[in-house]
C-alpha cells in the first residue's frame, strides 16, 4: 500500500520498484550500496538490510533490484515548492521522481532493498 507511515519511525513507505541498477560501491560497515539506474543514469544510495546477501553483490555488475522507498515525516529545510512532494502520501509518483529528490535532498528519501537478481 502506498502512503502508509512506518510504526515508531520517522519514515512514510511511499512505493515499491522493481529497476535494473548497477552496483558502483558497497560499504559492509553500514550496509549500503552507491547504485547507479539503468534506465535513469541517476546513481543513489540503496540501505540493505541483514536479511539480503551484501556479499553476493558485486561491484561493477547489473541487478534487478527489488526495493522500498521512504520519505522523512520531517519537511524542515525542504524548498517550499517540494513539501508538497514530501507530505501527499495518496499520488503514486514515479521511482524516477524519489531518485531525483534523493539527489537534492538525500535525508528526506531513503531506499531499502529486498531482492536482487542477476541481469544476464
Amino acid at each position: 500500500m502506498s502512503g502508509s507511515l512506518e510504526k515508531e519511525t520517522d519514515w512514510i513507505y511511499r512505493i515499491f520498484s522493481r529497476r535494473i541498477i548497477s552496483v558502483r560501491a558497497k560499504n559492509e560497515q553500514i550496509r549500503k550500496i552507491a547504485a547507479t539506474d539503468l534506465s535513469t543514469n541517476l546513481s543513489f544510495s540503496i540501505e540493505v538490510p541483514e536479511n539480503v546477501s551484501l556479499e553476493s553483490l558485486e561491484v561493477e555488475k547489473s541487478y534487478f533490484a527489488s526495493f522500498k522507498v521512504y520519505t522523512t515525516k520531517n519537511v524542515k529545510n525542504i524548498a517550499p515548492e517540494l513539501v508538497e512532494f514530501f507530505e501527499v502520501l495518496d499520488v503514486d509518483q514515479p521511482a524516477e521522481d524519489f531518485i531525483k529528490a534523493y539527489l537534492i535532498y538525500p535525508k528526506h528519501v531513503k531506499f531499502e532493498l529486498l531482492e536482487v537478481e542477476p541481469v544476464e
